[in-house]
């Protein structure tokens, strides 16, 4: 309904459907992250916590210099710092976790009545 384009980005093994107009799977981090504007992450399985998953899927700032300037990070609770994301990021510009998960309850509502076709100007 909001034509929202998620590229979900892990090893082939992670993949959970085919591709379509709205999904893209995706195994390689870098060429992905310099369109995106909204980086999420999801917490890591413990099986999942590599050498080979840090060096490819971490997002850290040396990634996030390939990304646009306006990028904005914000990982899924729970997160540990320096698993899905680097503690560097987290204390930079990029991250807005805090921020968002405060008004994740009035974007929830929002979404919810636009589905409903609620006019979402009548709402005081």
């Amino acid at each position: 309904m909001l034509d929202l384009k998620l590229n979900h980005v892990f090893f082939e093994s992670e993949r959970v459907k085919d591709n379509n107009l709205n999904y893209s799977f995706h195994t390689e981090l870098d060429h992905v992250i310099e369109t995106t504007d909204v980086l999420l992450t999801d917490p890591i399985p413990e099986d999942e916590r590599t050498k080979a998953y840090y060096e490819k899927y971490q997002i850290n700032l040396s990634k996030l210099k390939k990304a646009k300037e306006s990028i904005l990070v914000n990982p899924c609770p729970p997160f540990c710092r320096n698993e899905e994301i680097h503690e560097a990021v987290i204390e930079s510009k990029y991250f807005v976790g805090y921020r968002f998960k405060q008004n994740l309850v009035y974007v929830q509502q929002a979404i919810i009545l636009k589905c409903l076709n609620y006019n979402l100007n009548d709402i005081k």
